[in-house]
């Protein structure tokens, strides 16, 4: 007996819905008909699916579309047959609360204009102030000689989703040679800029209503910018953690909230392989060498850190780092479909030879943090060449 699956009842609908950890499955799952789409729109209203979904990658079509970007499920290993509408030969500066950041540069007037882009949603997009580069990446920091200025916004973040606080979000730039900060409140027709005496900074994080950044050498500054109608007062930086020069530099370092709600500091250290490879024929050998994790305490009156304990396992913690915001998402629950104590990173790095993004991101792995090994989750594929990096999103889902 054939049974009509537009007219099953609402429980174990839900309960195949609740088995989706991929938000394009959730999609393909309400266009089915209208029944399956009210129980979609239940759950979602009425459930903590939101935070029950995988990061997903935007990673280059197959065929190259100069328009297009496909999307990556980690669940399955699977290649979604799902484009979205992002210039496929533009280096993407931001992923954050469903929104995509874009970097567009005149060079001659050391002008950028950072653009916000939603393509899940049928949304306009977000053009911000245009923000003044006193100091630019160098031709020679670039690998290979070459020049791209998109990659002198380093990263944006934002503080919620524009589209459900249209006037209450707040976006946060590293940007420049000197990968200093900026940020802007909605509705704002400038940037304010942080002292570039902070500068060096490769992420940044808005955690318990402040905004943390942080560098390569450890260091570590808080400023409040959400919760105050006052002006800006830049003598309030405060400096959590100075420079320390006396530890080893890390490439890359990520502030990510745990999912106790702690802060956490992630180094990255890359190396560098065989300087004679063919890069026409195989990825370059050099990236990640490897990750340290640190858990940061800090004094709930000064704000100064007060002790790093470094983390050998990161409990039911799964970690996704990269040009997005960074994220944790929970081991237990993605059982099926996580490695425990892993981070998941896309290739971010950009400054130094040999490293060379003409050739396309390859540096795309999991870390163990427990045994220091690495596998893979998107393998790379010949259609990556020459394009962009790629990098983590979380489609939003709205309803209307």
């Amino acid at each position: 007996m054939e049974v009509d699956c537009g007219n099953l009842e609402a429980l174990p609908l839900s309960l195949i819905f609740e088995k989706l950890v991929e938000r394009i499955d959730h999609i393909y799952f309400s266009v089915v008909c209208k029944n399956w789409y009210s129980i979609a729109k239940f759950n979602y209203q009425n459930r903590q699916v939101k935070n029950n979904v995988l990061p997903m990658l935007m990673i280059p079509t197959k065929r190259r579309c100069k328009t297009k970007r496909g999307l990556y499920g980690i669940s399955f290993d699977k290649i979604y047959n799902f484009q979205l509408s992002v210039p496929h030969n533009k280096r993407l500066c931001g992923s954050s609360h469903g929104w995509l950041a874009k970097m567009d540069i005149t060079i001659s007037s050391r002008l950028a204009t950072i653009t916000l882009l939603n393509p899940f949603n049928n949304i306009a997009s977000i053009i911000l102030p245009t923000i003044y580069m006193k100091n630019m990446l160098a031709k020679n920091m670039l690998g290979g000689g070459r020049s791209v200025p998109e990659r002198n916004v380093h990263k944006v973040i934002l503080s919620s989703n524009p589209t459900t606080n249209p006037r209450d979000y707040v976006v946060v730039a590293i940007y420049g040679g000197r990968a200093c900060l900026a940020f802007m409140k909605a509705g704002e027709n400038c940037w304010t800029h942080i002292d570039p005496y902070h500068h060096c900074f490769t992420d940044v994080i808005f955690y318990r209503g402040l905004v943390y950044a942080v560098g390569g050498w450890n260091h570590i500054v808080s400023f409040d910018i959400c919760n105050s109608r006052d002006s800006f007062d830049p003598e309030k930086i405060n400096v959590v953690s100075p420079l320390a020069f006396d530890t080893d530099y890390a490439h890359r370092a990520y502030l990510v909230e745990s999912l106790e709600g702690d802060l956490w500091l992630v180094r990255k250290f890359i190396g560098y392989g065989d300087d004679d490879i063919d890069e026409d024929i195989n990825p370059p050998s050099c990236g990640t060498e490897r990750f340290e994790v640190y858990k940061l305490e800090l004094d709930l009156k000064s704000g100064k850190l007060i002790h790093m304990l470094r983390l050998d396992s990161l409990g039911d913690n799964v970690l996704f780092l990269g040009d997005s915001d960074s994220i944790s998402m929970s081991a237990s629950y993605f059982a099926n479909y996580l490695q425990k104590d892993s981070i998941y990173y896309t290739d971010d790095f950009y400054e130094e030879d040999p490293i060379s993004y003409p050739n396309g991101p390859f540096d795309m792995k999991i870390f163990n943090v427990k045994d220091g090994g690495f596998s893979q989750h998107c393998r790379y594929q010949h259609w990556f060449t020459r394009m962009p990096p790629s990098l983590w999103v979380i489609p939003p889902f709205r309803w209307d």
